[in-house]
């Protein structure tokens, strides 16, 4: 199946997700490096002002986010992604518990991960030494 056959396979609110999170990783790409805090409040804020028909399941609006990360330019880190999802997730009524931790690597340095979590299940930024990483307290619980 070609490109322009896949697109044709997909729903109204499939193109709608993808559109969407396209505009968020983009913006919350570019955004990130202002600060972190404040773009994630105005999002949310955003999102919760802004609610959109449908009821998708939260792996469907995930799995937007993932299709259109992979087909843009350049390279988002996991909290760009997260953010991503946290936001267009809650524009569907969806509240995630969004996690960062901190693990150190065999050179001895820190590193940090982002992801979200639903009913117990880690919608984005599975990894599997996820375990090893300590978390810190969640993100500001809405």
């Amino acid at each position: 199946m070609g490109k322009r056959e896949t697109i044709r396979a997909l729903t109204a609110g499939d193109l709608a997700r993808l559109g969407t999170a396209s505009v968020l990783l983009l913006c919350c790409w570019g955004g990130v490096v202002v600060s972190f805090a404040r773009l994630r409040a105005a999002l949310l804020w955003a999102a919760d002002k802004a609610r959109v028909p449908g009821s998708p399941s939260p792996s469907r609006i995930v799995w937007a986010v993932h299709v259109v990360d992979q087909r843009l330019p350049g390279e988002r880190k996991c909290l760009v992604r997260s953010l991503t999802a946290e936001v267009l997730l809650h524009l569907y009524g969806f509240s995630p518990t969004h996690r960062i931790g901190v693990d150190r690597t065999t050179e001895g340095d820190i590193q940090a991960h982002s992801w979200l979590v639903w009913n117990d299940d880690v919608l984005i930024g599975q990894l599997p030494d996820l375990d090893s990483f300590e978390e810190l307290p969640p993100l500001g619980q809405r």
